[in-house]
Formats: structure tokens, sequence, C-alpha cells
């Protein structure tokens, strides 16, 4: 397994990438996509409310990047758009957006036929979903934290002290080790030891592939190289939908 690389115009790379994206789109090389789900899959088109619902079928933003997973295009954000602006303003063209806002670089240069889909069981279970927070929501939500932050926490837990952030509270940073009983503590004493996030648990849909999905590809014969070559010996783990659906992906050129 290759090393996931970040790609940024400082990067030699970056510039042979540009390659095959700009030249004229072309669909005359062929190839079977085979792909075998090794774990249960959870693929959610668009950004879920309170449930999150599971496609039967991977969509093509979805296969669009595990294929760029697949290569290595782990592009930054601000490059990303970059890249995006040029293509299309040379191909006279808007790539789409997908429901959770993904925009493929593959998008002009890669065509998927219909599928032949293996049938699945659904079923549901809860996902721990990892939410951002500024306030108090961490310091029990979050399963991570520095080892320096566990006196403070054990006397919180044992209700020795209070946590808050309340404009009273004590600042002083040494009241990691230096608290007393009965004391009230802010918040941000706290807040460098922990990740700022909280895990709320979240149901989730998920599928059983009973088979694999193939799909035919129709793309350019340079593009057709660099996918079969990545496949081969891919930069990161691939998967589908949620990172933990790993999924195994055979690339077989047709006549």
């Amino acid at each position: 397994m290759g090393h996931a690389r970040r790609w940024s115009p400082s990067n030699k790379e970056f510039v042979l990438l540009l390659d095959p994206l700009n030249a004229v789109p072309d669909h005359s090389a062929y190839a079977l996509l085979t792909i075998n789900a090794l774990a249960p899959l959870s693929m959610v088109a668009k950004m879920p409310g309170k449930y999150y619902r599971c496609q039967p079928a991977p969509t093509p933003e979805m296969l669009y990047g595990m294929l760029e997973n697949a290569l290595g295009w782990h592009i930054e954000t601000d490059e990303r758009e970059q890249i995006i602006k040029q293509l299309e303003k040379r191909l006279g063209k808007a790539i789409s957006v997908s429901g959770v806002g993904f925009r493929s670089l593959l998008q002009y240069h890669l065509r998927f036929g219909v599928g032949i889909l293996p049938a699945v069981t659904h079923y549901n279970d809860l996902w721990s979903r990892h939410l951002h927070t500024t306030g108090q929501q961490f310091t029990n939500g979050s399963r991570e934290h520095s080892y320096e932050a566990i006196p403070l926490i054990n006397a919180m837990i044992d209700k020795r002290i209070q946590v808050s952030d309340r404009a009273g509270a004590e600042k002083n940073v040494e009241l990691l080790t230096t608290f007393q009983k009965g004391q009230t503590v802010h918040l941000n004493v706290l807040r460098p030891y922990f990740p700022q996030y909280y895990v709320s648990p979240t149901a989730r849909e998920y599928i059983i592939a009973e088979g694999p999905y193939q799909y035919r590809v129709d793309t350019s014969p340079e593009l057709a190289v660099l996918l079969a070559d990545a496949i081969a010996n891919p930069a990161a783990p691939l998967y589908l939908g949620s990172n933990d659906g790993w999924v195994d992906v055979e690339w077989r050129p047709l006549p």
C-alpha cells in the first residue's frame, strides 16, 4: 500500500496532474471496474438530518472519489478549486456538486455505464458521529484527552470541583494540578487538553453487499493506464461511503 500524498502548486507532480485533466475529453478506452466490499457499507448521498440513509449502490460521485483516493489526489480545498475553475474555463462546462459538496476532477474524463449490482441486506446501527463544539460538551462527550488532564477530570467526576464557563470561574492554568476541593475551574483550563469535538451516537443505515459491484468505464487511454496502476497499488486505503466501508477494487481493460 502506498502513502497518501498531499498536492499543492509547489509540488512538481501537481503540474503533471493537470496534463490529462486539461486534455479534450476522450472516452475511447474501456475497462471493467469490479468492487468487492470487505465490510458493511454506509453510502450516504446527501447531507442527512438525524438519520443517515444508505444508498443500495454507490453514486458516480462516490466512484469518482474512490478512484481519486487510489490516485492519491488528496488536494487541499483551495488548490482543488483552482483546478476546477481552470477546467471549467477550458472545457466550458460546470463540474456538478454531489449532495455532500464533493466535486470530482475526473468528472469530464470518466463515464460509468450501467452497473451490475448485487443484492444487499439493510440494517441500522449506531454510529459515533463527531461534532465540533466550542461549548462544554467535549468534557464528557470526547473519548480522547491528554494524560495531563486526568487529575482534574477525576476531581470533576468525583464532584470535588466544578468545571464551568461562567465569568467567575478560576482561569489560572496551574489549576490543572493545584486545584482545591470546592473550586469552580473555568472550561478554558481543560480546553487545550481535549479535541474540540464530542461524540454523538447517531442512527445510521448500513448494507451488506452479497456480491461485487461491476461497471463498464469509458475514459481516455492515458487515464486508463493511470487508473490501472493506481488500483494495483493505491495511494491510500479504498472505501465507499463512510471511511470504514473498505473495498477491494479490480480494473480490467476491455477491447
